[in-house]
């Protein structure tokens, strides 16, 4: 498998990284969203990991959320908030940044080398099955275990609704954000639209 970088995956993957940095603090301007009661704060990072593994891969995708991470562990504010630091291993939503790393992997193996709208869309949205899975059960990990305080999966996962409705949104809107860089930045992979047509009619 490879394992090295070209110059031009590591400026794209730093250019991720920057973008997701930058994404935080631009999210501390946006009032919270009420849903169904429940003031949700703004974040764009689920939508900035799938992207991430749509548009550069998979691996780099992954990777580019990876960096982000140890960013953050190592002391630079680029956390919710603007906060940063090794300490963020024990708050009980940590699990939710290592989560990143898994959605940007699966965006990108969904989405493959496609430039198509529909499947840019569900790989975004679907990116956000492995981010809520790590990151829900991380946090009832930290809240049992560390904080002690009874935390079952089932009542977190009900209260995750309000976000998981935001970011399918926001998810949907990121995957149909992909499908127009592509046509702009990726133009070799425009032809598998018609390849995937092609393969259909066949089938």
């Amino acid at each position: 498998m490879r394992m090295r970088y070209t110059p031009r995956e590591i400026a794209r993957i730093a250019l991720f990284v920057a973008l997701a940095a930058a994404s935080v603090y631009l999210a501390r301007l946006i009032p919270p969203i009420v849903i169904f009661g429940t003031g949700v704060p703004v974040s764009f990072m689920p939508a900035i990991s799938a992207l991430a593994g749509i548009l550069l891969g998979a691996r780099n995708g992954a990777t580019a959320m990876f960096v982000y991470l140890v960013a953050g562990l190592i002391g630079l504010p680029v956390y919710a908030g603007g906060t940063g630091g090794i300490g963020h291993v024990l708050a009980p939503t940590f699990g939710f940044i290592l989560g990143f790393i898994a959605a940007a992997w699966v965006a990108g193996r969904i989405a493959g080398q496609s430039s198509h709208p529909a499947r840019l869309v569900v790989a975004s949205v679907l990116a956000l099955v492995p981010l809520y899975a790590v990151g829900i059960v991380y946090m009832a990990a930290v809240l049992n275990l560390y904080l002690h305080q009874p935390a079952p999966i089932a009542g977190l996962v009900l209260s995750m609704t309000p976000f998981v409705i935001k970011d399918v949104v926001e998810n949907a809107a990121a995957g149909l954000l992909a499908a127009a860089l592509i046509r702009r930045l990726f133009p070799e992979r425009l032809g598998t639209v018609a390849g995937e047509a092609g393969a259909r009619e066949g089938a």
